[in-house]
């Protein structure tokens, strides 16, 4: 296809400045490694030192402002609300003003307290690399640690509002897929780290001594005061270039930078950053480059949907976000969401349009996995088990879901939407009575099954640790996509065969298939029940990647999140493929698993993570039943 003039012109300006963030990024990286960066972050350091240091005398002068202002303003009738605003104010103006006297002391140096700061950092940098050693070799084998045997005791349920019943209320997927965080409780350092964090001490008061001989106004009181504030202020635990570097400018440092040392160091503190726009900019150069041609080949939803996902990467990076562990996030989420949307898949072709009658067969692999908990089976024999009795249990209520179809032609999807709600609502009783005695999965009191079973000790994360590697900071779940692909290969070889011919044909065109000697009733009940059987697959998969599983009103929006992610891929309601599954997962979880994050980083709001995800989700699936009714793009 022809590239306009104005096309490549504006592509070359862009790619002309993806070149010079290039080149600045590559320059940055290469000059944290240079003698001379580093004695600029020194001296950049030293000031912030000084600066912690005389922060004591700082609060003195402010303590001794509020002690006048209060004595004036009660002295001259204040109120109380005037005397408490006079009073703060006076107190922040002189802090303000001792900062302003105090600061030209803070670059004042001397050969005796450089010294001291780099033998400090040494001894700190030793100590904080054995204290990570130990945290390590800590929940290394924590994690090894049987887990303890559960008794089960017969208790009261937890009262409304207490901790306890916020522990039993489901989890949201945003809480279970957030990163992490080391649980350290009971660790206890050895003697010799022990040990190692006393030998500092020494290292400490030669600093302070230092300071005090150029500042002797800084007592040995106030000094010892700001210890650990001047200790940290030299070396944090994790630090980087970059934290210390921010540490030191949120001091002022910059003020002893001159001529072209402020834009060099900020070049190397942004040298990363820099690079994520180069990207985004070779993203943008080529998106203008080949925008027919791509539009052509995508459509123009998916192309501006990537654009987007490009968009959230670079800004990301720019936010400081752990790229690798936002990719690790997404390629979980499109092996724990691939199978649910590769059940919209047989439906679609076989012309009952989107099954948002999904929750028949996600209720069979759910009750199939109960079962198998009841059983107390555990480990792989456990996951084949669940898949098994799941793909039974679907294949005869699939069977009669497609005869029910059959009946109302046309009407499809409102009548499957339906079916699909009813029959959660029926298994919400149905939870609370069939007969389940393991305790690990009734209510201490009562019979019923919990809303929430934990899947960890029985088939949790199985796919997703199966072979499992990293590279680059990326810990790929190899099972957990070696699963999705061989059940997308397998949908794949069906389509092949003369039965998925059949059937596809069946459903993009009825009175020519039936021309043709092809049942199209029989065909209909084929793709609706090869739905259902992968519906029950899929909530298996999904459960044990989750980490927990969920009854009760738990299916009823999956219909909803595979029918937006197949139609983002690129299907139509009459027309998909294998690949809309996969483009559309990984678009749909991409856009989510970044947008929540960089929003997040964006708005510093408190609790804005559970809203953004409700906004984010609900928006993409309100833009993907949009493209509905439209024509697909292949």
């Amino acid at each position: 296809m022809k590239i306009a003039k104005s096309q490549k012109i504006l592509a070359g300006l862009v790619f002309l400045i993806m070149l010079a963030l290039l080149v600045a990024g590559i320059m940055g990286l290469m000059a944290r490694h240079q003698a001379s960066t580093f004695a600029t972050l020194d001296e950049m350091r030293s000031y912030s030192v000084m600066a912690t240091a005389h922060q004591p005398l700082v609060d003195q002068y402010g303590k001794e402002a509020n002690e006048k202002a209060y004595e004036y303003a009660q002295a001259n009738g204040y109120s109380r609300n005037q005397r408490r605003d006079y009073v703060l104010e006076q107190e922040a103006l002189a802090r303000k003003e001792a900062l302003v006297a105090l600061r030209p002391g803070f670059s004042q140096d001397s050969p005796g307290y450089a010294q001291a700061i780099l033998t400090l950092d040494k001894e700190l940098e030793k100590y904080y690399l054995a204290l990570d050693a130990e945290e390590k070799a800590f929940l290394a084998a924590k994690g090894q640690e049987a887990p303890p045997v559960e008794v089960p005791v017969e208790e009261a349920p937890p009262a409304e509002g207490t901790d306890a019943a916020v522990m039993e209320a489901p989890i949201s997927e945003d809480d279970a897929m957030r990163p992490v965080i080391d649980d350290l409780t009971g660790f206890e350092p050895s003697a010799a780290l022990v040990a190692q964090k006393e030998a500092i001490t020494p290292y400490a008061d030669a600093l302070l001594s230092e300071i005090s001989l150029i500042h002797p106004a800084l007592t040995a009181d106030m000094l010892a005061g700001a210890r650990q504030p001047i200790i940290d202020a030299v070396r944090a635990k994790g630090d980087t270039f970059e934290t210390i570097y921010d540490r030191a400018l949120a001091a002022g440092a910059d003020s002893v930078l001159t001529g072209r040392d402020p834009l060099f160091m900020r070049m190397v503190r942004e040298a990363e950053n820099l690079l994520y726009l180069a990207f985004g900019a070779l993203a943008l150069g080529l998106a203008i480059l080949f925008y027919k041609t791509m539009v052509k080949r995508m459509g123009t939803p998916r192309f501006i949907i990537l654009l987007f996902f490009i968009l959230l990467i670079v800004l990301a990076g720019l936010y400081d976000i752990a790229i690798p562990g936002m990719i690790t996030n997404i390629l979980q989420r499109l092996g724990m969401y691939g199978v649910l949307a590769l059940a919209m898949l047989p439906g679609i072709q076989s012309g009952i349009s989107l099954n948002m009658g999904m929750p028949i067969g996600i209720i069979s692999g759910l009750l199939s996995t109960v079962i198998a908990l009841e059983m107390n089976l555990t480990g792989w024999g456990a996951l084949v088990f669940a898949i098994v009795v799941g793909i039974l249990m679907a294949v005869p209520v699939g069977y009669a879901y497609g005869l029910l179809l059959n009946r109302i032609k046309g009407s499809e999807m409102t009548v499957s939407t339906y079916v699909g709600f009813s029959y959660v609502s029926l298994f919400c009783i149905a939870w609370m009575l069939l007969p389940f005695r393991n305790p690990k999965l009734t209510w201490a009191l009562g019979s019923g099954l919990r809303l929430m079973h934990n899947m960890s000790g029985n088939i949790g994360g199985l796919l997703d640790n199966f072979l499992r590697f990293n590279v680059l900071g990326v810990s790929v779940p190899t099972g957990l996509l070696l699963f999705l692909g061989l059940s997308c290969l397998v949908m794949y070889l069906f389509e092949r065969s003369r039965k998925g011919v059949a059937m596809i044909a069946a459903g993009s065109n009825p009175a020519f298939a039936k021309a043709s000697g092809i049942n199209v009733d029989h065909m209909r009940i084929i793709g609706t029940t090869l739905s259902t059987v992968i519906a029950a697959v899929g909530i298996i998969v999904y459960s044990q990647s989750f980490g927990f599983m969920s009854l009760y009103m738990g299916p009823q929006q999956m219909g909803f999140i595979a029918a937006s992610a197949i139609l983002i891929g690129g299907a139509s309601v009459s027309k998909a493929k294998v690949f809309h599954v996969i483009l559309g997962t990984f678009l749909f979880q991409g856009v989510l698993a970044m947008g929540i994050q960089v929003a997040n980083a964006m708005i510093d709001v408190s609790g804005l993570s559970e809203v953004m995800r409700i906004l984010i989700s609900n928006g993409i699936i309100l833009y993907a039943l949009t493209q509905a009714g439209g024509k697909g793009r292949d």
